[in-house]
């Protein structure tokens, strides 16, 4: 009855809106899936003619926001009639469903879209465009953008359907409404670190199928294995000892450091496949992952955009003295203290089912003398990985990027036969996550693009001003703005690109000296990796693994953020005091 209401309001054409009334009257006959079927194709088709030549699109073109066309539908029209459109999908799929369902012994079941969670998700983006006013500054097309990203990140949390589905839906939207071009929706799709996300899964399968992943998850629970808690504090030792020599986090976490959780994790019976992923798997994957964040704040090698923020602090006045120790001096006190305290909100926030495991370092010692000595596979895929992880480690001064090391060092495992690349095609994880990432980083990097990202750093700056902060709450608002639309980007490097120019004069001009304010916002760019699945192209890695719930990573996101704000803000301040940073 809604959609009958619905359509009568949008007046396609009196027949079909009759129509919709008098077979919408009986529950029996709204039911019938063919009868939807049939509704969805008149009203579209109605809907679809009565749309002026001109129309380009939900967003239509920048001019058109600033110069109104006697030709293009007004907001109020075009509102119903993209709300109608979206009716008419809900319906269609409901019919199409019902018609599956009602097959009896051949029923198969439903593969397509969550019918009601998609519904909310399209409710939220068409909300969001319609209903809420477009600021001042910002052009329709910039606030369908807006509108889509948002719709998109709702769909990702709820999953009407797979997160690279809600992607890749959200990018056909962008591109079918003329919000984006092709060109501009598909642009990440050759982005480096997008390219590195993938190559880092087919290296985890490496691990697993030489056998060198189980032979290093097997020899750490040996050492300290006793204590599920023992265990993250011996792998996040490991990764902060190879961070000071390893610039690229990425590669580090997701192509290194990651694999080698994950074996310890099977090793310990843990594995999603086996609905055991909480056993010890969620605990220590969310281990690893913090671990790489405090890492990349201890050392200025840590990761690769840390060199690209001192450089982009130069750029506005803003010099580092002694860059390498005025990092670590100042990193060192509150990381770690975050390294420290770290697992330990992790085993509260995802608690493993085996806490204690006394005879792990035995039953470990007893596979690994199984296993035998190391196999030709495993001795060359170990020197491969070493070699690729000098490489990245030699990065800046030889010049060559961390992905064509990584492309590199993959051709070389297929040419010794050491990884198929029936293998790579195989992993349907990996082209997934490829997928969902590459179309977040590029629809991420048009809310930049469009002005929405300066648009909000404009805005926060603007109430700053008004309210007439002083040094200390301006910089509170700030540091937390700059932070906080970290929801808004799929990228760091794309976020520090973006806003880290801006927020740092604006540190600066509300009273806080440059070399404080540099490191605080280099800081708060590492950290800011852990709060969301597509913060990072780590974090992209690590929920393809399955560990970790999409549900359970926004809680922890949050839970870290407010963390790393308590801790590097307290014992931060008290450290820098002291080395007299401040």
């Amino acid at each position: 009855h809604f959609g009958s209401s619905f359509f009568f309001l949008l007046r396609p054409s009196p027949v079909a809106a009759m129509e919709i009334a008098r077979r919408c009257k009986s529950s029996r006959q709204y039911a019938s899936s063919r009868m939807l079927l049939a509704l969805a194709v008149v009203v579209t088709v109605s809907t679809l003619s009565r749309l002026p030549s001109s129309f380009v699109g939900i967003a239509g073109s920048a001019d058109a926001a600033s110069e109104p066309s006697t030709a293009a539908p007004s907001e109020a029209a075009l509102a119903l009639k993209i709300g109608g459109g979206m009716a008419v999908l809900l319906l269609a799929l409901l019919g199409l469903k019902q018609r599956q369902a009602s097959k009896g012994v051949k029923a198969v079941p439903w593969s397509g879209a969550d019918v009601q969670l998609l519904g909310i998700c399209l409710t939220v983006g068409w909300a969001i465009r319609f209903l809420l006013p477009i600021p001042a500054g910002v052009t329709s097309q910039a606030w369908s953008m807006l509108a889509i990203f948002v719709a998109m990140i709702c769909g990702v949390v709820i999953n009407p359907l797979s997160p690279p589905g809600v992607t890749l839906v959200a990018l056909a939207v962008a591109v079918g409404t003329g919000t984006v071009t092709f060109a501009e929706g598909l642009r990440a799709f050759t982005d480096e670190v997008v390219w590195l996300v993938l190559l880092a899964f087919f290296f985890a399968e490496g691990f697993q199928k030489t056998g060198l992943g189980d032979r290093i998850g097997l020899t750490v629970i040996r050492m300290v294995g006793s204590t599920t808690l023992g265990l993250a504090y011996g792998l996040n030792l490991a990764e902060l000892a190879v961070a000071a020599a390893m610039p690229s986090s990425a590669a580090r976490a997701a192509a290194v450091f990651y694999p080698i959780t994950i074996s310890v994790c099977r090793a310990s019976g843990s594995d999603p496949a086996q609905g055991t992923r909480k056993k010890v798997g969620a605990f220590l994957v969310e281990c690893c992952y913090q671990a790489t964040a405090t890492s990349s704040c201890i050392f200025l090698t840590g990761a690769a955009q840390n060199y690209f923020v001192l450089k982009l602090a130069a750029g506005v006045g803003v010099d580092v003295p002694s860059p390498f120790k005025t990092w670590f001096v100042a990193g060192v006190g509150p990381g770690l203290a975050s390294f420290i305290l770290a697992p330990l909100l992790a085993y509260y926030l995802l608690a493993p089912e085996d806490k204690k495991t006394p005879d792990a370092p035995r039953d470990a010692r007893a596979r690994l003398e199984q296993m035998g000595p190391a196999s030709d596979e495993e001795k060359v895929f170990g020197s491969v990985i070493l070699g690729m992880v000098a490489m990245w480690a030699t990065a800046s001064s030889t010049g060559i990027p961390p992905v064509v090391t990584a492309v590199c060092g993959l051709a070389l495992l297929i040419v010794t036969g050491v990884i198929t690349w029936d293998d790579c095609a195989k992993n349907h994880k990996a082209w997934g996550t490829f997928v969902s990432f590459a179309s977040l980083v590029g629809l991420a990097a048009m809310l930049n693009n469009l002005g929405i990202v300066k648009w909000l750093a404009s805005t926060i700056t603007a109430k700053i001003t008004g309210a007439g902060l002083s040094t200390v709450p301006a910089f509170f608002v700030i540091l937390l703005s700059y932070w906080v639309v970290h929801y808004l980007f799929a990228s760091q490097v794309a976020h520090v690109s973006a806003l880290y120019q801006p927020f740092l004069l604006m540190l600066v001009q509300t009273g806080t000296p440059g070399v404080p304010a540099a490191l605080a916002l280099a800081f708060a760019s590492n950290l800011f990796m852990t709060m969301t699945p597509y913060a990072s192209a780590q974090s992209a890695v690590m929920m393809g693994g399955q560990y970790i719930t999409v549900g359970e990573w926004y809680k922890a996101g949050f839970a870290y953020f407010i963390f790393y704000v308590v801790v590097w803000i307290s014992v931060g301040a008290l450290w820098w005091r002291t080395i007299g940073l401040i």
